[in-house]
């Protein structure tokens, strides 16, 4: 990791943490649009680094009592998600859509994780399973506003020349 990626790793889990207290509870989890956000800057602008960002923000979180285990399946494959878009994406010269797919990751891989593996390791099982749509839905809303956010932001760095 060269200074620049370290650079950019400190300030993305700074802002991850600063954005920390705007979450709200969604049964035995708590959903952080910032988070969202997060993983759709970091992805596009340091690639797979946004794992470690994702990873320190859920665990500084976690001991902050501002978060929930559930962070970890409900951002690590989200922020991996927008890193491989944007990889892909990037040949193409589209590497701004990349936050896009943070839904992806996150509802698509996390989402089964925590309640298939987390929720039932923890002894939540039940309590996941009875309010998995509700769940599933403040889950599926996080994701839209912070990835939406992270994609307007993306775009504005392409336009401006920056990214």
């Amino acid at each position: 990791m060269n200074a620049k990626t370290l650079a950019y790793v400190v300030v993305f889990t700074g802002l991850g943490l600063a954005l920390a207290p705007i979450s709200f509870p969604v049964g035995p989890t708590r959903a952080f649009p910032g988070q969202h956000f997060v993983n759709g800057l970091a992805g596009v602008l340091i690639g797979p680094w946004a794992l470690l960002v994702a990873l320190l923000i859920s665990t500084i979180r976690l001991m902050l009592g501002l978060g929930t285990v559930f962070a970890y399946p409900g951002s690590l494959p989200g922020a991996l998600a927008v890193a491989l878009a944007s990889y892909f994406l990037r040949r193409r010269g589209l590497h701004a859509y990349a936050p896009l797919a943070e839904p992806l990751g996150t509802l698509g891989i996390g989402f089964p994780l925590s309640a298939y593996v987390v929720a039932p390791a923890l002894g939540l099982g039940e309590r996941f399973a009875a309010g998995l749509i509700p769940i599933f839905a403040g889950w599926a809303a996080s994701t839209a506003v912070g990835s939406a956010a992270a994609f307007f932001v993306a775009s504005a760095l392409r336009r401006l020349g920056r990214l």
